[in-house]
């Protein structure tokens, strides 16, 4: 029986990637929708590319919706020197063609969970979470229909990307983090540390690429290592949610 799950993300070449992941996973998974928020870039960007993500692998199915365009209690934070002005480092992908689900994240994560048999559904947060936090606040009675919260976000050993102590997604709305954190829902948090041992080497850059197929080349697109990477990373290549 497949998992159901939503995935709240702004999509960055590293949610990209794992989106795709996702949508190829056959019966293992059940992909309600993607839910997207404001991050690596601003949300018209995000929303863009996660249906564009969404025609590559040819699942115009499903619902991609625009939730938060800012945190709940600061500025927008985002992160173009790493991303790319467009998110997806200038990748070359057509403009979408699939609208986007004319309800906000916010509203569609309480219908769906509201929806579900209780612990039916999981949550899995790419970005910042802001929508999570949002919907928890708004409609506290959804927690109890959450299977579990898999969620990238803080560091454990490992120094922060954005400050010694903060990770991105966690740095830019700690509000939300603290509210979903707290909601009293299964959490299972993927640290920076986590992503420091997801190298994507050369040789499986490479691999990407020779699949010879159109997600393979996009795919080695996002992942393909820039100079100053590689060396940050000792020449082994770099790591999704690290860049």
């Amino acid at each position: 029986m497949a998992r159901k799950i939503i995935i709240d993300t702004d999509p960055g070449q590293d949610d990209a990637v794992a989106i795709l992941m996702a949508l190829a996973s056959g019966e293992a998974l059940e992909v309600l929708g993607l839910t997207c928020v404001a991050g690596n870039v601003p949300l018209g960007l995000t929303a863009r590319n996660a249906r564009r993500i969404c025609e590559l692998a040819g699942r115009r199915d499903v619902p991609v919706v625009a939730g938060c365009d800012r945190p709940m209690g600061r500025a927008l934070v985002t992160a173009e020197h790493v991303h790319g002005e467009d998110g997806l480092r200038g990748v070359d992908l057509p403009a979408p063609t699939m609208p986007l689900d004319p309800r906000h994240a916010v509203d569609f994560l309480i219908e769906t969970l509201r929806e579900a048999a209780p612990g039916s559904v999981t949550l899995v947060a790419l970005g910042p979470l802001t929508n999570l936090g949002t919907a928890f606040r708004r409609a506290p009675d959804i927690v109890a229909r959450v299977a579990e919260i898999v969620l990238m976000g803080g560091a454990h050993r490992a120094l922060g990307n954005v400050t010694p102590a903060a990770e991105f997604n966690i740095h830019v709305d700690p509000q939300a983090a603290d509210i979903v954190l707290c909601a009293g829902a299964p959490v299972t948090i993927v640290p920076l540390d986590v992503t420091h041992k997801a190298l994507v080497t050369p040789a499986r850059n490479a691999a990407f690429a020779a699949l010879r197929t159109r997600v393979g080349q996009v795919v080695a697109a996002l992942t393909k290592p820039t100079g100053s990477e590689s060396a940050r990373h000792g020449g082994q290549g770099v790591m999704p949610e690290s860049w």
